[in-house]
């Protein structure tokens, strides 16, 4: 096949690029994303690999068996076997194409199990039912004519960005199951800029999606001017499709090494613990799953946390303080935690409310950042990011700043997206803890109990509050009649099952 000179890559046109083979792979298969993002790997992956090849060769000069000994792992970031490169397959005959990508991304796999195994097993390029030959070499063109992907033609961060701006395209088009493997990576760098890895943290994620939380804090780190490769990520999704596409995201940003993101149920069957215990980190960032129904709440009611994590278990509508319980049960002795949570779990009552009183009596609150309305795909309701600290300073002890930034934003296409300016301003009132008028103040642990623990930020900032402090939006007052409805329908369940022990008598 000929080879035409591609004009020089820039970042818009590798995303535009990629954009049309979504439109290539339309009406053909339901899951585009994967199939994408496995083409684009699997070519990053074998031009940087010829790429090492040529290096390596160079580097061992006439040494005896230099060919052979440049395909050692020293030299590679990944191993790409023999006969399986994007060449290969490019170049095998149209009706076998299928079958060799199939193929070659098993034979990577195998070849790099600590970061690959399992990554490639939910795309198939073999179903001629629904990818026929002939579209499946258009595609295969499609990406060829992007020219080389080795370190020399795209950066790492190039890489990485089209990545992760791919992955947003796709969660801005799934509705509200986007929402579920990708947070905005403005809110993103918000919470990595709230914890501010240091050289040598350890960083977890419990429902870490696509891995994107974990890279902005790397790349805050990096932007800090720490040593990036002294940092460890962690992470664990439960979704397979999803955490395939989060271990190729840490192997494109470059994090290979240093991240380690397991797959499996965190509630269910945490990847990280010792026996029946937690292990704990220095830095912990999550968004957690909005108003999930299906986080465990039956097994947790009839067995218990084996873990000793659930102390108070929500309602099974709103599962999200079951993860933040695991979460303080993450931290380690020193450690600090940004996750982002919807207002509802700032007000409700019950399980919310004990676990909020908990975190206030044990001083562990430091800061709530209140974030604008419709930032997150799939839901619009308002949210924001929780900050604790095991370790705060004396003169933040007994107090939690919390922060109104529920006008920083813009609007974007269909989406508010938080500004920059917003973004460093929150950041560096944080730091400083600078009270401002109608923006961030302190509030005593003392003063939230006397508001029964409810934690709204606007209660405590904004002026104009009524002879409560209550001030909630249609989401809120939505959340809190749902809250309600369900508490008297389990009432009146425990009513009849009374009313009929007694019949039976």
């Amino acid at each position: 096949m000929a080879t035409t000179e591609p004009a020089s890559l820039t970042l818009r046109r590798l995303e535009d690029h990629l954009w049309q083979a979504a439109d290539l792979f339309r009406n053909k298969v339901s899951n585009q994303k994967d199939y994408i993002l496995a083409l684009l790997f699997f070519k990053r992956a074998s031009d940087l690999y010829k790429e090492e090849l040529e290096v390596a060769r160079e580097e061992l000069g006439d040494v005896p068996n230099a060919a052979e000994l440049a395909r050692d792992s020293a030299f590679h970031v990944l191993q790409v076997p023999d006969g399986h490169t994007w060449d290969d397959v490019r170049n095998t005959d149209e009706a076998l194409q299928g079958q060799a990508l199939n193929d070659a991304l098993a034979a990577i796999g195998r070849a790099n199990p600590k970061q690959l195994a399992g990554v490639f097993e939910r795309t198939d390029f073999n179903n001629k039912m629904a990818l026929p030959s002939d579209d499946l070499a258009r595609i295969v063109e499609h990406f060829h004519k992007l020219g080389s992907l080795d370190s020399k033609h795209v950066s790492t961060d190039m890489l990485g960005q089209a990545y992760e701006w791919l992955i947003a395209k796709f969660a801005a088009t799934s509705g509200k199951g986007g929402g579920e493997f990708y947070t905005p990576a403005e809110v993103g760098e918000l919470a990595a800029g709230l914890l501010e890895p240091q050289d040598g943290a350890h960083v977890y994620d419990p429902t870490c999606g696509s891995g994107g939380l974990l890279l902005q804090c790397l790349a805050r780190a990096e932007k800090q001017g720490v040593n990036v490769r002294s940092l460890f990520l962690y992470g664990q999704e439960l979704n397979p499709e999803t955490w395939a596409i989060a271990r190729m995201n840490m192997l494109l940003h470059g994090a290979g090494d240093a991240a380690e993101v397991k797959l499996g149920d965190t509630l269910a069957a945490p990847a990280f613990a010792d026996g029946d215990r937690i292990k704990t980190f220095d830095l912990v960032v999550a968004n957690p799953p909005f108003s999930s129904k299906n986080w465990g709440h039956e097994r947790l009611k009839k067995s218990g946390d084996p873990f000793g994590r659930i102390k108070h278990l929500p309602p099974k509508s709103h599962g999200e303080v079951a993860f933040l319980q695991h979460m303080v049960a993450s931290m380690n002795e020193k450690a600090r935690l940004a996750v982002v949570l919807p207002n509802g779990v700032f007000f409700r009552g019950g399980a919310e409310l004990a676990v909020r009183q908990d975190l206030i009596e044990a001083d562990l609150v430091e800061a709530i950042v209140q974030l604008p309305v419709d930032l997150f795909y799939g839901a619009g309701i308002p949210a924001c990011i929780l900050v604790l600290n095991r370790a705060k300073s004396e003169e933040r002890k007994g107090r939690v700043l919390m922060i109104d930034n529920s006008t920083g934003f813009e609007r974007r296409e269909t989406k508010n997206v938080l500004t920059d300016e917003a973004i460093e301003r929150v950041i560096a009132t944080y730091k400083s803890g600078e009270e401002e008028d109608g923006w961030a103040r302190w509030a005593s642990g003392e003063e939230i109990a006397a508001h029964h623990y409810n934690m709204v930020v606007r209660r405590y900032v904004s002026p104009g509050s009524d002879a409560n402090g209550e001030v909630l939006d249609l989401g809120e007052a939505i959340d809190a009649y749902r809250d309600a409805r369900a508490k008297r329908s389990e009432a009146e369940t425990r009513l009849d099952e009374v009313l009929a022990s007694l019949e039976e008598v």
